[in-house]
């Protein structure tokens, strides 16, 4: 231990005495650290805003409630097959009811397709039915979502919210070039635009599971986006109500459950699960990450996380092919230092390890210079309002960088251990030599 002391006492006394090799370390290594926390908060914030802007918008819960198979091909074909009836939903009602403090919003939801007329203009449509006060609360923070016009209300058992592009195939488009956006949150102004449509009046075409066409009127109250472009061009927003008297069923798809605390989810999904078997009945609680409909988030994430790994080791070899030639450098300068040392009595482990305590001790202080500037980065852009656009998302996304403890400390680990690595590297070859060799600076 006092060894130990004692060369930690060296090491940051040499660190200090070569203050130009340090400060070249010390910039290079806080560069590597500010790209590594700021590019792992980049995305990390990415992930975790893009999933809860997706939970937000589409009224996902912290757990669903479906028929198993609902997911699948066959459901595609015959989704009354796996629509919960309601038995069923008495099951997940009463489940709800006696777990007042623990569910927030319990939602039920019903996709039904079919065929839009307004006047002249027709256009196929996905109408999302859902329990509209509930739904507001499943929005979290995006209880508006109207880019023009306003949501659906409660009493308006016809009220629809067309997507851009089905609306747009429908004669409505938002009027003027108005602001949807506020800049700093990235989620629609809660201001009621106008819309400019030759008739908000649209016939729902609709077909039963026994193959029975149902017609009703809708009434267009707002126009929205669905996230992704392909969306808009068939999605509707409406009561639960009127799309099961569209398709004259009182089946449901399931249910979003919205959770006090949603890192219970797995904990009230087995319980769900074990009281719905005892039952008789056959129900599948699961997380929406589990299903099918995730798959692109899950892609997704995979190949964001290999991007991350690859740029990772990218910057690390970066910044520990700078260390080490600063540190080979710097030791090649000591040669006759290192001789001294040798002939006092320390050995070559003591002089390994002292190198490999320098660069620790250079690392710290990298790591205290680059989170200074790593904070004043993130705070600064996210505090621009910076907005970019991706891929087959429909709007802009706001450009924020995360930070947390994890992160740094993670970009702290690594950077060290390489710096370590280096200065071990860099000694070896220079301990080696004999005595005598070192006190007359042969290398």
């Amino acid at each position: 231990m006092k060894m130990f002391a004692l060369l930690l006492r060296l090491a940051v006394r040499n660190v200090r005495r070569g203050w130009r090799h340090s400060i070249a370390a010390i910039g290079t290594m806080a560069i590597g650290f500010v790209a590594l926390a700021t590019f792992q908060g980049y995305l990390s914030e990415l992930l975790e805003s893009q999933l809860r802007m997706n939970f937000a918008r589409n009224m996902l819960g912290d757990l669903m409630v479906r028929k198993p198979g609902a997911g699948g091909v066959d459901a595609r074909v015959r989704p009354d097959k796996y629509w919960l009836d309601e038995k069923d939903q008495a099951f997940v009602d009463g489940w709800v009811k006696r777990h007042p403090a623990d569910v927030k919003a319990a939602m039920r939801s019903l996709l039904v397709e079919g065929v839009a007329n307004a006047g002249p203009a027709s256009a196929a449509f996905m109408l999302f039915g859902h329990d509209i006060a509930q739904g507001q609360i499943a929005r979290r923070d995006w209880q508006w979502y109207a880019w023009a016009g306003r949501p659906a209300r409660v009493d308006e058992p016809n009220a629809v919210v067309a997507g851009l592009g089905l609306a747009q195939s429908l004669g409505c488009v938002p009027k003027g070039n108005l602001q949807v956006f506020d800049p700093k949150t990235a989620k629609p102004i809660p201001v009621e635009r106008p819309m400019d449509c030759k008739t908000t009046t649209i016939q729902l075409t609709g077909s039963s599971p026994t193959g029975r066409v149902n017609a009703l009127d809708g009434e267009i109250v707002g126009l929205t986006s669905g996230g992704v472009r392909e969306f808009d061009q068939r999605l509707l927003w409406g009561p639960l109500s009127l799309a099961q008297d569209l398709v004259g069923n009182k089946g449901v798809d399931g249910y979003q459950i919205v959770l006090a605390e949603p890192q219970r989810a797995p904990e009230f999904i087995a319980q769900m699960a074990a009281e719905a078997k005892a039952a008789g009945l056959t129900l599948e609680p699961i997380l929406w990450q589990e299903t099918e409909m995730a798959d692109l988030f899950r892609r997704g994430k995979e190949m964001l996380s290999m991007y991350r790994n690859l740029v990772v080791f990218v910057l690390l070899v970066i910044a520990g092919s700078a260390v080490l030639t600063t540190m080979a450098k710097t030791v090649r300068e000591r040669t006759r230092e290192i001789g001294t040392l040798r002939s006092l009595g320390f050995r070559k482990g003591h002089m390994l390890l002292m190198f490999a305590l320098e660069a620790a001790v250079l690392a710290l202080v990298s790591g205290l210079v680059g989170l200074a500037v790593a904070t004043g980065l993130r705070f600064g852009v996210n505090s621009a309002g910076i907005t970019y656009r991706a891929g087959m998302l429909a709007e802009d996304i706001v450009l924020e960088i995360g930070g947390s403890a994890s992160t740094y400390l993670t970009g702290f680990a690594f950077l060290t251990a390489v710096a370590v690595i280096a200065g071990w590297l860099a000694a070896r070859n220079v301990v080696q030599l004999r005595v005598a060799q070192a006190l007359l600076g042969e290398h």
